[in-house]
């Protein structure tokens, strides 16, 4: 039994994958969905390295409007996994930090599964 379906890449082929996935579990287009919304996905790391991962760059070390110790500190984004648990879908990014620790960070990705609940309906 598949449990998920994972990817280890340079940050441009993470983004190219990921967006086919998404958009074939979607069952098409996502229009509507914008990486960048925090109120539709929440303010949490996993939201800002998800929109690096849309956008096929990896996320900036620190903002200009953030308290720099605050931010964490990324080399790049070396991978993903996607997984269906308990009917919802579930991503996990992981990122290389500067001092060569892998982080991994996790989100629940409600906004597409409504989208494919309401497409199949």
């Amino acid at each position: 039994m598949i449990t998920g379906i994972g990817c280890f890449a340079k940050p441009e082929k993470l983004s190219r994958i990921f967006l086919k996935m998404i958009r074939n579990y979607a069952l098409g287009q996502i229009e509507g969905i914008d990486p960048a919304d925090r109120k539709q996905w929440g303010e949490t790391e996993s939201t800002r390295l998800m929109e690096a991962l849309i956008v096929g760059k990896n996320p900036q070390s620190h903002s200009s409007d953030s308290d720099s110790t605050q931010t964490p500190e990324y080399q790049k984004i070396t991978g993903f996994f996607l997984a269906l648990k308990d009917q919802k879908l579930n991503l996990s990014i992981f990122a290389k930090k500067w001092s060569g620790r892998q982080e991994r960070y996790s989100a629940v990705l409600d906004v597409l599964t409504q989208m494919r609940r309401s497409r199949l309906n």
